[in-house]
């Protein structure tokens, strides 16, 4: 089904910084068209806007990596940490029938929206809706189904009628601590009455592939124009962030529009409750920028800096031109006894990632996260970007402690570079045997960024990780000759693929020294070998042998033209990596001879399979 797409690398990159190293942990290597439908489908993954993280989805105690891809109308691919120094793609999302594309999903959340302690993959489809995955429960099955098991549109949700188009973020949590999760979810639609801000809980309970009697209840339900006071009339939502602003009761949520940069405070009192901004004296919101037109793009993300129980919310600042805003993280914090029901400039720091010299000028932020990378007890908060002319994929700002609104107590640096041998251009121009190469870095940015004191392949270190958008799949090779007959360069021009497809990177934080190279692998289903029996065809016997890449749970069955089962060979047996063989003695279930005609062997693993054709014959 699948084909080989991908080698992985791990080197020891030594960076600038003075308190660790960062290793290169791995990338994934995008496959390139060559006709495969799968090929396809994961060329898409060159531009991952989306991931999320969670430690174990099925209860196998391995962790699980979601991945966004725009491509065939969209698709969420989940990956699952085997073994050493492999991870293995265990399910991707079924192709939508129509209504996706609108580039999106753009973004991929984990969660359990219908509280019966099952995880799911929630993500959104342009035109049609949330669409929920959730797992079987059977330990170790990777099984998300076929189908969603709910969807979340105007059918299942009255409030969402008219409502498509996208979404960039969502959070999930029993924001009201009534027992119940809720889904805070904005979308960039149209006509403005219909960009909204949601606040989604679940009724009953749905399975996989079954939504059953489920549905949902929209606990809050507003247009930018319904909040016009508030100055998101002026742009589309972009985010929504849970954050314990005030350190006691229930938490309270941040609104972001994309006019000004603009933020609103939200109270929760009690359950299903949802209190706007005091407007009576004219803090109801703050515009970040003042009268540029920046915003968070990507959202940002919550995180308490300090361990003082108040929660602080980050955005990241994409700007508008000629901004003094540009490569900033904004923190939207409140010191005890400040009220949650305004907001102002005492509320807000801005960590000035350019003006602290490790961002190149005229560069964004992008992604957040947050952690302790080099493990010497201070937490840090990480941004992404472009690689720019430095190398600023991913840079940090270190909290020493204090007062946190203090910028002296905050130390700047950059954290991983990024790889400055991926290339978009190479010139190689010939002046009378003068020759003189030009290389032009690829600017691929890390997008949405995973990083929350994260640690995917549990080995003591922490990790961040990368998706990357804008990453060119080839290298244009130019060479100018000079002609001295027409006094002018002759140009040769080709392109070749690009040998570092890189769409996806873990970076590792390590003690070690030195540089280290290490080959890593990605296990996908290609990687899977079901051989043609033999003999065939056959009489009265056959011999199928396959080979397994990793130690895993596989069956294999015979069926007739019909799909019918005729014969178990192997039912859900783990077996070690490498080749095997089985012999079908032509019987099938219940010890009788099968007829004469086509069989089909499947090799079953996961939620994969791979068949082959046979011919009994008389």
């Amino acid at each position: 089904m699948m084909k080989k797409i991908l080698t992985l690398l791990l080197v020891l990159l030594v960076t600038s910084l003075s308190y660790t190293q960062v290793r290169h942990s791995t990338a994934y290597d995008y496959p390139l068209l060559t006709g495969s439908s799968v090929d396809s489908v994961l060329n898409g993954l060159k531009s991952i806007r989306g991931c999320y993280f969670e430690t174990d989805m099925d209860g196998d105690g391995k962790s699980e990596i979601g991945l966004t891809n725009y491509f065939d109308q969209g698709h969420v691919h989940l990956f699952e940490t085997v073994g050493n120094d492999s991870i293995k793609l265990v399910w991707s999302s079924p192709k939508v029938a129509s209504a996706g594309g609108g580039s999106t999903p753009r973004y991929v959340l984990f969660g359990d929206l219908d509280n019966d302690g099952k995880k799911e993959i929630i993500f959104q489809s342009s035109g049609n809706g949330i669409f929920i995955f959730e797992w079987d429960g059977v330990v170790g099955s990777d099984n998300y189904g076929t189908i969603p098991s709910q969807v979340i549109n105007s059918t299942t949700l009255p409030e969402m009628t008219g409502v498509s188009g996208s979404t960039e973020y969502m959070e999930i949590d029993d924001i009201d601590t009534d027992g119940q999760n809720e889904l805070c979810v904005f979308y960039n639609s149209s006509p403005n009455a219909n960009d909204k801000f949601f606040i989604i809980s679940a009724i009953g309970d749905w399975n996989t592939n079954d939504p059953g009697f489920s549905g949902f209840t929209a606990e809050y339900s507003k247009s930018r124009v319904d909040l016009i006071n508030w100055g998101m009339n002026g742009g589309t939502p972009y985010s929504m962030h849970i954050a314990q602003f005030d350190g006691a009761g229930n938490k309270e949520l941040l609104f972001q529009a994309w006019n000004f940069k603009n933020v609103s405070p939200v109270r929760i009192p009690t359950a299903n409750t949802y209190l706007e901004a005091d407007t009576t004296i004219g803090k109801q919101n703050y515009f970040l920028t003042g009268t540029y037109d920046d915003v968070a793009l990507f959202g940002g993300g919550t995180f308490d800096i300090d361990k003082d129980g108040r929660e602080e919310v980050y955005l990241p600042n994409y700007h508008a031109t000629g901004s003094p805003y540009m490569g900033t993280v904004h923190m939207i914090s409140y010191n005890s006894g400040e009220s949650t029901t305004i907001i102002d400039s005492t509320n807000v720091t801005t960590l000035n990632f350019k003006d602290a010299g490790v961002l190149d000028d005229l560069l964004v932020t992008f992604g957040f996260g947050y952690g302790d990378i080099d493990k010497d007890g201070k937490p840090n908060i990480y941004t992404s970007s472009t690689y720019g002319s430095t190398g600023c994929n991913v840079l940090t700002a270190e909290f020493q402690g204090g007062d946190k609104r203090n910028l002296a107590n905050w130390t700047f640096a950059k954290l991983y570079r990024g790889d400055p041998t991926i290339y978009t251009t190479r010139i190689i121009k010939d002046s009378l045997g003068n020759k003189d190469t030009t290389l032009t870095i690829d600017n691929a940015f890390a997008s949405k960024i995973f990083a929350r004191y994260t640690d995917f392949d549990k080995d003591g270190f922490e990790d961040i990780l990368l998706p990357y958008q804008a990453l060119s799949d080839s290298v244009t090779h130019i060479t100018l000759t000079w002609n001295s007959g027409t006094s002018k360069f002759d140009s040769v021009s080709v392109r070749a693929a690009n040998p570092k497809r890189w769409s996806f990177r873990i970076i590792e934080g390590t003690i070690s020294t030195g540089v280290e190279a290490k080959d890593l692998t990605v296990i996908t289903p290609d990687d899977y070998e079901l051989y043609q029996n033999y003999p065939n065809p056959f009489n009265p016997s056959t011999e199928i042998s396959f080979f397994l890449p990793i130690t895993d749970k596989i069956s294999l069955k015979i069926y007739n033209q019909l799909g019918q089962e005729v014969k178990t060979l192997i039912a859900e047996k783990e077996h070690i990596n490498g080749r095997h063989s089985v012999v079908w003695d032509g019987m099938n279930n219940f010890g009788g001879k099968v007829s004469s005609g086509i069989y089909i062997a499947q090799l079953k693993f996961g939620n994969f399979s791979k068949e082959i054709k046979m011919m009994m014959i008389k």
